[in-house]
């Protein structure tokens, strides 16, 4: 329904250290001003938005769920670090920034998103699990712009994981949870 009819209480939660809603955020801005990119002055406001939430989010860090909020009942956050990943990525589109293409390409960053490991949410894109979308985008960025050194090391290991990933989903494999129709799913 539309915000404007809605006719019950609507709780706002604050939150002071929540960098994987911050770099989300960032995320949603910054590929917004691609998309908007025609619009300069619209593009330049999203990208500004998209750089003030960055530093928030590197500045103040949490997990909005860590604060017992409502949504953590449905919405919990395991981590922020993918969201770190997928923010800085779509940043460097945004921008060219070597910076954020540095921070979302880093070892250290890549481990602690879990990059170098399985788990039961791996190549599953969603609410929580934002490493598999930011792999396929910084994959590409290797495919057709090859930045090379000190990028090329983790990116080759974003590639090669995408690889299985994608082929992961094929229906012989039994990577993934599937339907009777074979739509993949998650429990």
């Amino acid at each position: 329904m539309r915000p404007e009819d809605i006719d019950y209480q609507r709780p706002v939660a604050v939150c002071s250290s929540c960098s994987d809603l911050a770099a989300e955020m960032v995320a949603a801005l910054a590929s917004a001003s691609i998309v908007f990119k025609d619009n300069k002055v619209y593009s330049k406001k999203l990208v500004h938005g998209a750089e003030t939430l960055w530093k928030f989010a590197r500045n103040q860090r949490g997990s909005y769920s860590a604060g017992g909020v409502d949504a953590a009942t449905f919405y919990n956050s395991s981590m922020y670090w993918d969201e770190f990943v997928w923010g800085g990525a779509w940043l460097y589109y945004a921008t060219g920034n070597q910076s954020y293409l540095y921070l979302a390409s880093h070892p250290t960053l890549a481990k602690h998103a879990g990059a170098f490991w399985g788990g039961p949410d791996y190549g599953v894109l969603s609410w929580d699990n934002k490493l598999t979308g930011a792999q396929v985008l910084l994959t590409r960025l290797r495919l057709f712009l090859s930045p090379g050194y000190p990028y090329e090391q983790t990116l080759k290991t974003y590639h090669n994981q995408t690889s299985i990933v994608m082929c992961s989903y094929l229906p012989y494999f039994t990577s993934f949870n599937r339907t009777r129709g074979s739509k993949l799913y998650t429990k």
